[in-house]
């Protein structure tokens, strides 16, 4: 069964607002077994959400609407399902009264605005707002090409208010859906997408079941697993078959799943071998690895010393050719770990260079700059020079050097 998302207010479209409520709404759908086919936004226009309303059924059999249910002459919601339809507005007496106690429970007096909010097209139905004065709509449409009736709901845009209506009033009104949905996110590092997809092959096919999509954020590389089967039972079977088939192929770029961090896992291997760390960030990192630990209770434990330091002379010198750079604070970096490991009882180390922007003929900027991760065995260098923001950089060199620390560990860690 389909479903679409209408979100509606001014707010939104002109960027103000961040619509969360679609979001919300897609999840909870899909995990009763409803594909999500469309999500639209619209400023307050009553043509234009009438229109939208309208269309719906056509498309779908349910249409979920955000927005647009207050007491101001720009909440245009109602009417517009009323113009939808061709029906006339109704005050419901039971929404007046609900309404008029919560302005009386608050100990205030009631604007004769917000009566509006009682108003609904004639053959709908008012959904109770428990948590403010806003009450849904639920109306059903028949439709002359289907059998079943499309139904529209239109709820308070505050997402509090949103979700205890949709949980306690229109979940338990939804058709049951045939189809079971299990999904599955895996995340991973050191791929970029179309090397993971590459290596996934067959299974990012369009079509398949279990489906597998791809996103890309921050250098994270995540995979969504999405399996559909007439049973929860049969459903998890799938997703779980693809899932073993995904960490087979892409091997020990996968660190985690759901919206696990680097960084977790790496303090996790760290608490479970007894091990400390310290980490030694110049500007390449920035303090990044540093923040991201300090914001887990585990990094007491296991995190020696995170500090800024400062960047070598070659590196606060731009017009230092880059290999040379590099290599100057390589042998830095050499010297630092022996002295450090021979006084602290630590270990890892995780290192960051300075970094410098170095232009290229064809006018991009890139910006130079490298992480260590350090063992009283070894010392793994990466260049993690890239083009972009210095936030993205950053956060991109920083999980650079977790992982090459994380892969150290599970290799020790394995037989």
């Amino acid at each position: 069964m389909k479903a679409e998302i209408l979100a509606i207010g001014s707010e939104l479209t002109c960027g103000s607002r961040l619509d969360t409520n679609s979001q919300w709404l897609s999840r909870e759908l899909e995990s009763l077994g409803w594909t999500v086919a469309r999500h639209t936004t619209l400023a307050d226009d009553l043509e234009a959400i009438s229109t939208e309303i309208r269309s719906a059924p056509q498309r779908s059999d349910l249409l979920l609407i955000t927005g647009g249910l207050g007491p101001t002459l720009d909440d245009l919601t109602r009417d517009a399902m009323a113009t939808a339809f061709a029906q006339p507005l109704v005050r419901d007496p039971d929404a007046v009264r609900q309404i008029q106690d919560l302005f009386a429970a608050r100990g205030r007096e009631m604007p004769q605005s917000n009566l509006r909010q009682a108003d609904r097209p004639r053959d709908a139905q008012t959904l109770h707002n428990s948590c403010g004065t806003a009450p849904g709509i639920l109306l059903q449409v028949d439709r002359s090409d289907r059998q079943s009736p499309c139904l529209i709901a239109a709820m308070p845009g505050v997402p509090a208010e949103m979700r205890v209506m949709f949980e306690q009033q229109i979940r338990p009104q939804l058709p049951e859906s045939s189809v079971a949905l299990c999904r599955k996110v895996i995340r991973s590092f050191g791929f970029g997408e179309s090397e993971a997809e590459q290596r996934l092959g067959d299974l990012t096919a369009r079509g398949r079941n279990p489906e597998v999509g791809i996103t890309a954020s921050e250098a994270v590389i995540s995979f969504w697993i999405s399996a559909r089967a007439p049973n929860r039972d049969s459903a998890a079977e799938l997703c779980l078959a693809t899932e073993q088939e995904v960490r087979l192929r892409l091997g020990d770029a996968v660190y985690g799943d759901g919206d696990t961090e680097l960084y977790e896992v790496l303090l996790q291997l760290l608490q479970q071998s007894s091990a400390r760390i310290a980490v030694l960030e110049g500007a390449a990192t920035g303090g990044q690895i540093g923040l991201w630990m300090s914001a887990d209770a585990r990094s007491e434990t296991v995190l020696h010393e995170a500090s800024l330091v400062r960047p070598t002379t070659a590196l606060a010198d731009r017009q230092q050719p880059q290999d040379s750079t590099f290599e100057q604070w390589q042998d830095q970096v050499r010297s630092q770990c022996h002295e450090y490991f021979g006084s602290h009882a630590v270990n890892g180390i995780l290192l960051s260079s300075g970094y410098f922007d170095e232009q290229q003929p064809s006018g991009v900027i890139v910006r130079r700059g490298m992480v260590a991760a350090a063992t009283p065995d070894e010392i793994q260098f990466r260049d993690v020079s890239m083009s972009g923001n210095l936030r993205i950089f950053r956060q991109r060199a920083g999980r650079t050097a977790i992982n090459l620390l994380r892969l150290s560990m599970l290799h020790q860690i394995r037989p």
